[in-house]
């Protein structure tokens, strides 16, 4: 089905992102996955794979506007944001990316990692949100820290100080550069999401065969303790009122010897659930310090589905489709406690509407006229909380809502906003329902005249009307 185009763009494709995907891709990965051709090398490889334990290897970050100023993927209402906006950010490595195997290869790839969902529940949640993404490929805990407090500072970051400063990441000038705008962001965030820490035990895979990985992660994990607790303090000195929620780290390695031996499964396993009880640490500290930190517990619901979640079948560690779903409910949950989806859809209902939070559920279904939305004229003003009327001699409806007001004349190429006619490519027009006439209003146009925050989510096929 076409996108309803009920709004702009919320995310943009971009050739050179492409690009830069391919070539990362190829420059970080490459060689890793080569070695796949050899059974045992193939071991080997899934060992350091396991031995990540959860996150990125320098794969990209995805940005709305590739060569902008600020990397973020957000509603294209972000720009033109009301005060009371609810802003998320998001930092971390790979998986806060959203990047999924085989990403380089499509035509127009566009992550739908956890970000995107904990996006979506929040405008599930009736808020009028946008999300700045500040993934990056390749991150530590250590770089992280200092990403963020270089931009405490004031300061713009070198780009030899991030993982892309050895050549790895062909914008890191750009992120560079973007480090008082990281500050911009964090400053006004009411959300901040973070996924990191695998890239700081890629080392391990190489104590494997030594058998010195044990020790190596006890060594590791006062470590990255230590620097989280920095990066997210670097957070709070910023922005002390934000909500902080930090995942674990979930361990993608199948209990299967095919892949690690038990033994090595099993220091796998309770690798993780030290990991856990560090970030624990971490956010038992702040929140005794009066801050609002939380952990998104993703670890457990990957034991056993390992292979289900990601696709380390395939020599690649990252959560598929499934597993960042499990990741985005994660973070929901720590957040606002329920993960949401629209209701079932009859095969003839295009696109589900929520608004304010609210579902819309109405015997008279959204129509796709012209690949825009429609929806039937009470229904949609019901649900918004506005008043109407019908001048039928003029055939005109009149919506007013907190003083502002907006006329539809059926068939008119003109809205009226506020005394002021404003064109339109979507004229209201009569839809025959059994043996009535419904007036059908454009909803994007309705929504806009009223000062709404109108959001497409192609991905589950939601329009978001939110105040």
């Amino acid at each position: 089905m076409q996108n309803p185009n009920i709004t702009r763009d919320d995310t943009s494709s971009c050739p050179a992102f492409r690009r830069f995907m391919l070539l990362s891709y190829q420059k970080d990965v490459g060689e890793l996955y080569s070695k796949l051709r050899k059974p045992f090398a193939r071991q080997a490889a899934a060992l350091s794979l396991a031995a990540i334990i959860a996150g990125g290897t320098a794969l990209p970050s995805f940005p709305a506007a590739l060569g902008g100023s600020h990397f973020a993927a957000t509603s294209a209402y972000a720009a033109a944001a009301a005060a009371d906006e609810y802003r998320i950010v998001a930092l971390g490595d790979s998986l806060t990316v959203g990047y999924t195997h085989g990403m380089e290869n499509e035509a127009n790839p566009a992550p739908y990692g956890y970000v995107e969902r904990v996006y979506e529940q929040a405008l599930f949640q009736g808020l009028r949100a946008s999300v700045s993404n500040y993934g990056i490929l390749g991150l530590t805990t250590e770089e992280l820290d200092r990403y963020v407090e270089a931009a405490l500072k004031g300061e713009t970051i070198k780009p030899s100080d991030l993982p892309g400063g050895n050549g790895h990441d062909p914008r890191i000038a750009q992120l560079a550069a973007a480090t008082p705008q990281l500050f911009a962001d964090v400053e006004k965030a009411d959300l901040v999401v973070m996924a990191i820490g695998s890239n700081d035990f890629l080392t391990v895979f190489q104590q494997f065969k030594d058998g010195h990985a044990e020790e190596l992660i006890q060594a590791m994990l006062p470590v990255y303790e230590q620097q989280l607790e920095a990066a997210v303090r670097a957070v709070i000195g910023i922005n002390p009122h934000a909500e902080i929620v930090v995942s674990d780290l979930y361990n993608p390695a199948p209990n299967d010897k095919r892949f690690v031996s038990e033994s090595d499964y099993k220091l796998l396993a309770q690798a993780s659930a030290d990991i856990r009880t560090r970030i624990e640490a971490v956010v038992k500290r702040l929140k005794d310090d009066g801050y609002n930190t939380r952990v998104a517990y993703v670890a457990d619901d990957f034991v056993g589905k390992e292979v289900s979640y990601t696709t380390v079948l395939t020599g690649d560690f990252h959560p598929n489709n499934r597993g960042y779903e499990v990741m985005g409910k994660a973070f929901t949950e720590a957040i606002w406690g329920a993960y949401r989806v629209p209701a079932k859809r009859d095969d003839s209902v295009p696109i589900s509407v929520v608004v304010a939070g609210k579902e819309l559920q109405t015997a008279n279904k959204p129509v796709l006229k012209n690949s825009k939305t429609y929806v039937p004229m009470r229904d949609i003003t019901d649900a918004m909380g506005a008043k109407l009327l019908w001048n039928n001699k003029t055939r005109t409806a009149t919506v007013t809502l907190d003083g502002k007001e907006v006329a539809f004349t059926i068939g008119a190429k003109t809205m009226v906003v506020d005394g002021k006619p404003v064109p339109i490519e979507t004229p209201a027009y009569l839809q025959t329902v059994g043996k009535e006439s419904k007036t059908y209003l454009p909803l994007a146009a309705l929504s806009d005249g009223l000062g709404f925050q109108v959001v497409y989510r192609g991905t589950i096929k939601t329009a978001f009307i939110n105040k």
